[in-house]
């Protein structure tokens, strides 16, 4: 089988996962034992089987789980390595993408999106599929693009999020 060399689908591919562990972390985090948990209940989980079927696998290693920023890192990570790396990549692929300027660009917008709207998306459930086509129509705000340019062209780097256990 021929891996694809293609860092722009490499990158696509990742922020999809680092966006659904957001999404997922974002609304079925619990409190459970005095430490925070992944709880994803049975019709949801049957749900991301339906409309995600490649990111149930993650849905399924992280629920009913104890959970923190670091195992949500480590997870994540994880995840991409062995989904992707070698896999549907090129081993000489992965280790790029978290290095790249669109990847962390990317993925500071989104993390703006999710704080600027954190009242909004707390105040219903909202599945995965409806949270991208929320921050899609945001991000196609002029004002965003504008920003999103200022960024690319500032050559700043937005520093996040970071990978260290690909291969």
């Amino acid at each position: 089988m021929i891996k694809s060399v293609s860092l722009k689908s490499a990158i696509k591919d990742a922020i999809e996962i680092f966006q659904f562990d957001l999404w997922m972390r974002f609304h079925f985090v619990t409190e459970k034992d005095d430490q925070l948990w992944i709880a994803i209940p049975e019709d949801v989980m049957a749900r991301i089987q339906d409309e995600h079927p490649a990111l149930h696998r993650l849905a399924d290693m992280v629920n009913d789980t104890a959970i923190d920023y670091k195992r949500a890192q480590e997870n994540v990570c994880a995840y991409v390595s062995a989904r992707l790396d070698g896999q549907k990549y090129d081993p000489s692929v992965l280790p790029q993408v978290f290095d790249n300027a669109a990847f962390k660009i990317e993925m500071y917008i989104f993390n703006l999106w999710m704080k600027m709207h954190e009242s909004h998306l707390d105040e219903e459930y909202m599945g995965f599929a409806e949270w991208l086509e929320m921050y899609e129509g945001w991000n196609s705000l002029d004002e965003v693009k504008e920003y999103r340019a200022k960024l690319v062209n500032s050559g700043a780097d937005p520093g996040d999020p970071t990978c260290t256990t690909t291969q």
